[in-house]
């Protein structure tokens, strides 16, 4: 089944399949199903239509969606509302409410990074250098990022370490490719 672009195995349970979004974890689809009330084993080809409906409508607009209450095995009374004044406040940071996923994550993520490039600061130039950002290893642990990044490296290396009597291929062919075309 495809629920928003997203491939969920038929076989899967819902908990395991929903973390094929990019940005739900084990936690979060743990959470999502709770909320939604769908059983712990329930599989991705047990979903009835109307579960579906609700889940594809909670994954694209999640705070669209009304909040639970804070308690709901709770009776309110005066005595418990001034135990809890801010009661209110913990219904609004509900983590589901604010749940981003696939492409809203990633223009996130993607804005987070061009402002530590844009800034200066020594995760964005690390970022910027293909290089590891969170304190790892660079002799050793590296290798991967340096074979990725080797031709965009040795591009710029060689543009640099140009000496003065050598000629780039594009000075060579501008000739032969004037000849080329002035003929027809």
């Amino acid at each position: 089944m495809y629920l928003l672009g997203v491939h969920l195995a038929d076989h899967k349970l819902v908990r395991i399949a929903l973390t094929n979004f990019y940005g739900i974890s084990y936690d979060t689809a743990n959470r999502l199903c709770a909320r939604l009330s769908l059983h712990d084993r329930a599989t991705v080809s047990s979903l009835t239509e109307s579960q579906i409906t609700q889940l594809s409508a909670y994954l694209s607009s999640p705070g669209s969606i009304p909040a639970r209450k804070a308690h709901p095995t709770i009776l309110p009374s005066s005595s418990s509302d001034e135990a809890r004044p801010s009661m209110a406040a913990n219904s609004t940071a509900d983590p589901l409410r604010q749940i981003k996923i696939e492409a809203d994550l990633k223009r996130v993520l993607h804005a987070n990074i061009n402002h530590h490039r844009n800034v200066g600061s020594y995760r964005g130039r690390r970022h910027a250098s293909h290089l590891p950002v969170r304190g790892q290893r660079t002799s050793t642990n590296a290798n991967t990022a340096k074979k990725l990044n080797r031709l965009e490296r040795r591009g710029l290396h060689t543009e640099v370490q140009r000496r003065e009597g050598e000629t780039s291929l594009m000075e060579l062919l501008r000739p032969l490719a004037r000849i080329r075309f002035a003929e027809e």
